[in-house]
């Protein structure tokens, strides 16, 4: 056997560089790894392994008898390898390696001649992970040379049987895969090439397209909300990063960040690439690789309102890193950039963390991690961070582009918050509804999240002496109703253990504890106040409404001023 020529002892920042670039070839590719239609891959994995074995051993079609050979065949495995590394080689290489040859390709990759840079690595119709393949042998490829290779992606056709219909990231973590049909039983070579996506990824290095020359126009165009806040969730992402203590978590965090940026950037090259509207100047500095500046564009009523979603956002979704107390350290430092005092931002840190801890209990499920980590999933992450700007009708892949803050409205991240606030006086039917989908079948814990969130952003507008909704508690107490309704409903069939009736009770009790803190700290209306106090107060000391507003009167010191 030739030496391995790979021998990195710390590749975490190659790695993290890599999965950047596998982004961007997900995004040029646009296919799901995901099969669909008949195929090998919805065989069960023991009879497919099965199957699979016994050709291994015994059909000498598709070449899997010479995989078997050279897998198993130190000798054998030695000799091509080097018989390919006596060839000539330049500093950089397309490899490409179909059925057998993926095997090779991929055994081949750490026994490269050091000099050598792989600029795109992809297998077609490869068998590399069929377990028998590996049995009694040396294992290929123990560690992926991040720092050689600049992306592998692999394409299988689910009705190969060599395939099994399935990928090779089981096996191979840094393989991504995309599943092509390509006609049933279907495995030769000119077949994969002559795939689009496949030949796609070849000339993209062979003959690369000319760099987007981007028009510039005097008309000077205003960002609407959304792309402001999307901005700010940048800006917000990158003060997070410099508020993390371990030098290896921040490395990380920035990886994943920059990641979404360059999603940002790819929807923004699209925008340009389609001609026919200009871009606001802050976006085309995005795209050229600056960050603009953080957008003077909202109150101070509506930066609460957008603080407090960054709070509870996890700026880097799907990726989870525990990054400590970082995102409420960088509020403050947020509040300033917006142009407001560090007071803001540490009321705003303040809200969250008391909602929270009213949340938080011991055992069951873990609200306060939860929430901090993963409430944007009733916003942000519920999809990826979109520009949301409309392409022109017709224009080729680019009617529309949208993003995860398209169910939020113009608004930019609170803009769906925004019109819930609007419903201060129509009724609390009509909030409830609004909140929750108006289904007794609708999702209780993204409910809970917007919920959450929407009494952090009215505790903060109260701590800061601004106009709050005093109809919440309402909103409150018809989500409460219509989550005991479920309850009430499952529990005559179901289990009293069951799953979604746990789910359903730990709702019912966060939602409890909610309007237990709204009456507390002032929230609720001054009937509900006086009805659920143990015993009534005076009414010198009861709070009065001031144009429309709920304000508390008592002896002691409140930060509502009356007019």
């Amino acid at each position: 056997m030739p030496p391995v020529t790979y021998r990195a002892k710390d590749d975490a920042s190659a790695r993290i560089e890599f999965a950047r670039r596998q982004a961007r070839i997900q995004r040029a590719v646009g296919l799901s790894s995901a099969p669909s239609g008949i195929g090998a891959h919805l065989v069960p994995d023991g009879p497919l392994h099965a199957a699979q074995g016994f050709a291994v051993e015994n059909v000498p079609a598709y070449d899997l008898t010479q995989v078997r050979r050279y897998v198993r065949n130190e000798p054998l495995r030695g000799a091509v390898l080097r018989h390919l590394l006596d060839q000539e080689f330049g500093d950089e290489i397309v490899l490409i390696g179909h059925s057998l040859g993926s095997v090779i390709a991929i055994d081949l990759l750490d026994h490269l001649p050091e000099h050598v840079h792989v600029r795109r690595f992809l297998t077609i119709g490869s068998p590399a992970a069929a377990p028998s393949l590996h049995e009694g042998s040396e294992r290929l490829l123990k560690k992926f040379p991040y720092a050689r290779v600049d992306d592998w992606s692999n394409f299988f056709n689910p009705a190969d049987i060599v395939t099994g219909g399935r990928g090779l990231g089981s096996t191979f973590p840094a393989a991504q895969d995309f599943a092509i049909d390509i006609g049933v039983l279907e495995h030769g070579a000119a077949t994969y090439l002559g795939h689009p996506a496949v030949a796609g990824l070849v000339a993209q290095v062979l003959r690369p397209s000319r760099d987007l020359v981007r028009s510039s126009s005097d008309v000077a165009v205003r960002m609407t909300d959304t792309q402001a806040s999307v901005l700010l969730l940048l800006h917000y992402g990158h003060a997070v990063a410099k508020h993390i203590k371990d030098k290896e978590v921040a490395a990380r965090f920035a990886g994943a960040l920059q990641m979404r940026q360059d999603q940002v950037i790819a929807e923004i090259e699209e925008l340009a690439a389609v001609g026919q509207q200009p871009l606001p100047a802050e976006l085309r500095c995005l795209s050229e690789g600056d960050l603009p500046p953080v957008p003077h564009r909202w109150e101070l009523h509506e930066a609460v309102g957008e603080l407090a979603v960054l709070a509870m956002t996890n700026v880097v979704d799907p990726f989870e890193i525990d990054i400590d107390r970082a995102p409420m350290r960088a509020i403050p430092y947020m509040a300033v950039a917006l142009g407001f005092g560090t007071d803001v931002g540490e009321k705003v840190v303040r809200a969250t963390e008391d909602v929270q801890r009213v949340l938080d209990r011991r055992g069951g499920v873990p609200w306060g991690r939860v929430l901090t980590a993963a409430a944007g999933v009733a916003l942000l992450a519920a999809g990826p961070v979109g520009l949301m700007v409309a392409a022109p009708a017709g224009a080729a892949g680019a009617a529309a582009i949208v993003g995860g803050l398209a169910g939020f409205g113009p608004g930019g991240m609170v803009g769906g918050l925004a019109m819930l606030s609007g419903f201060a006086g129509a009724g609390a039917a009509v909030t409830a509804a609004a909140v929750t989908g108006g289904g007794a079948e609708s999702n209780p814990e993204v409910d809970l999240k917007t919920l959450v969130l929407r009494v952090t952003i009215e505790h903060a507008r109260r701590m800061l002496d601004l106009p709050f909704d005093g109809s919440l508690w309402y909103q409150l107490a018809d989500a409460q109703t219509r989550v005991s309704a479920q309850i009430n409903r499952y529990e005559t069939f179901s289990g009293a253990k069951s799953p979604r009736l746990t789910v359903l009770r730990h709702v019912k009790d966060s939602l409890e504890r909610l309007m237990t803190f709204v009456i507390d700290n002032g929230l609720a209306p001054k009937a509900i106040a006086a009805g659920d106090a143990p015993n009534p107060a005076p009414a010198s000391e009861q709070h009065l409404a001031i144009e429309g507003r709920p304000v508390y009167v008592d002896d002691r010191p409140h930060p509502m001023k009356r007019r």
